[in-house]
């Protein structure tokens, strides 16, 4: 269409056209359509005019004062055209104009035109207008019209794509930036606080949930809710059997419910107890390596369309990223609470380490320098009593040496790197044994294979404390140690004869000696992987069994 195309009878279609091109730099139906209806209405000096457009839903669009005659002749128009688009397909003949239609207007005598709207040969809606009293359809105004019909029609499909795309791009640019925040921290809350007000947004919804599985109590826990109650959901819990989620977890299969009026796995349970009507869900699974670790879920779509495909896509793909930063999450707060556990261990061996310095070797050099003191005292004054004397410190310098070996041996038995646990265990009670009581028995139980370096090392600490734990508090006549090898693990026993304790009682004693010698085993067994055992009460002495998993054990040619 050119400017030539112009009359006296009506206005160009050239500004029009130009006006056409400004608009579709808008990029949006909401911006284009009812701009593009404005200019129709003004190109062909009409009052008044509608557009409909039929595609996935049906958009209409209205302006200007008609005639209530009028506006039920347009409705008639357009549900006509859209049931007939709706039960199949309309075209047009190749190169032919649309065809128009007319109708007077008799409460104003103007004239009331409808065009279909053409894309390409198919009609995919319509354009009325309500031209004033006196005017007729002109052949500009025909021109006019047709220009419309496919302007409009074409422009339209294109900012379709064009929106479709930057829907597209959007969600693209919100994965891109989710993911780099869930890989940039390990402040979990946060950045997944943060990712479902974000979903929450982008997927039109009025609320969502992140709910993960207690794999003990098999339940899920609304650990980050987000939009209304949000409060109220906070640390809720409902089982795995109720609910669309609970069938999602269970089934670790998505769902879609815009009906849950409808739908017989939907429980009003959570709506009851926090006062929020569900109307729509979209649910999907967190999963890690085919195990699901809890559901993602959207509720109520705040346009009339509902949840679709699109969406499902988008929230899987949230739902697998969080999956994987829950994962970090979970593996980086277990390695710092190992971490703790070591440091703990530590620090309470050095703490063991000072006191038994203090509690024996110490003393033990405090006494030889008070007997030197006072041997020279009696070679002065008295020298036929310092032979005696002389032998008294020569025990007790053998006490404090046979003490400092045993100490060593402790701190860094090398035996055990060389020769492994069991060669250790018998050396450590040949280190132990002497004149008096308790007296150390060991029996290997024909075990002769080797451990885990890490392994070996922290069952011989353990055993450490055991054997200690007897010594300084169990008053025990024999302490015992045994290894019993079983099918599927190995067991370590340390068994004493002495005065025994109620256990129930010293668990409430932070102050017993013993007591922390029971956290600091369990601590480590906990490390390995092993399980402790502690049997005792009063009068009937302590059992202490250390059950190391039977994958622990490695060839001898592999040490």
């Amino acid at each position: 269409m050119t400017s030539s195309l112009s009359s006296s009878d009506g206005p160009p279609i050239s500004p029009f056209l130009d006006t056409l091109v400004t608009l579709a730099d808008q990029r949006h139906f909401g911006d284009f359509l009812p701009s593009a209806l404005h200019e129709a209405i003004k190109a062909t000096g009409s009052l008044a005019g509608s557009l409909l457009l039929v595609g996935d839903r049906a958009r209409r669009f209205r302006q200007g004062s008609m005639p209530p005659e009028t506006e039920r002749q347009i409705s008639l128009w357009e549900d006509s055209l859209e049931a007939r688009l709706r039960s199949g397909s309309w075209r047009v003949g190749e190169g032919e104009a649309p065809p128009v239609s007319t109708l007077p207007v008799s409460e104003t005598g103007g004239l009331l035109v409808n065009v279909p709207l053409l894309k390409a040969e198919s009609v995919i809606g319509s354009l009325s207008l309500v031209l004033p009293a006196g005017e007729s359809l002109s052949l500009s105004k025909r021109q006019v019209l047709t220009s419309c019909s496919r302007s409009i029609a074409g422009l339209d499909s294109i900012i379709e794509q064009l929106t479709v795309t930057q829907h597209s791009l959007e969600q693209l640019t919100f994965l891109h930036e989710t993911s780099r925040a869930l890989t940039s921290t390990l402040d979990l809350r946060q950045v997944l606080d943060n990712t479902m007000e974000v979903a929450t947004n982008i997927l039109d919804a009025q609320a969502s949930t992140l709910m993960l599985v207690d794999e003990e109590t098999n339940e899920l826990v609304f650990d980050i809710p987000y939009g209304e109650k949000r409060e109220l959901l906070r640390s809720y819990r409902m089982p795995m059997s109720e609910g669309i989620a609970g069938w999602v977890a269970a089934h670790g299969q998505p769902a879609i419910v815009n009906e849950t009026g409808s739908d017989q796995r939907f429980s009003r349970g959570t709506d009851v107890r926090t006062g929020f009507l569900t109307k729509s869900v979209i649910c999907v699974p967190l999963q890690i390596k085919d195990r699901t670790i809890g559901v993602l879920e959207a509720l109520n779509k705040k346009s009339s369309e509902g949840f679709n495909e699109a969406d499902l896509r988008l929230l899987g793909t949230l739902a697998a990223q969080a999956a994987v930063a829950i994962e970090n999450a979970r593996l980086y707060r277990s390695l710092r609470e190992e971490r703790d556990k070591i440091v703990t261990v530590q620090e309470e061996a050095r703490r063991a380490l000072a006191r038994d310095l203090h509690d024996t070797t110490l003393q033990r050099l405090a006494a030889i320098a008070m007997g030197v003191s006072h041997i020279k005292q009696l070679l002065r004054h008295q020298p036929e009593q310092a032979g005696p004397e002389l032998d008294k410190l020569e025990d007790v310098v053998r006490q404090a040496s046979r003490e400092a070996r045993v100490l060593l041996f402790e701190l860094r038995p090398i035996i055990l790197e060389t020769q492994g646990l069991v060669r250790a265990l018998e050396s450590y009670t040949e280190q132990l044994q002497g004149e008096g009581p308790p007296r150390f028995h060991f029996d290997d139980g024909g075990y002769d294979q080797r451990l885990a370096s890490d392994v070996e090392v922290t069952a011989f600490l353990i055993v450490q404390e055991a054997v200690s734990n007897a010594r300084k508090h169990g008053g025990a006549d024999n302490i015992r140690l045994q290894l019993r090898p079983e099918e599927d693990r190995l067991l370590v026993v340390v068994e004493d004869d002495g005065r025994g304790f109620d256990l129930e009682t010293i668990h409430n004693n932070d102050e017993g000696g013993t007591h922390l010698g029971l956290v600091s085993m369990r601590e480590r067994a906990d490390l390995i992987h092993a399980q402790l055992g502690v049997e005792s009460s009063p009068g009937q002495g302590t059992r202490v069994v250390l059950a190391i998993p039977a994958k622990s054990p490695v060839s001898k040619d592999d040490t």
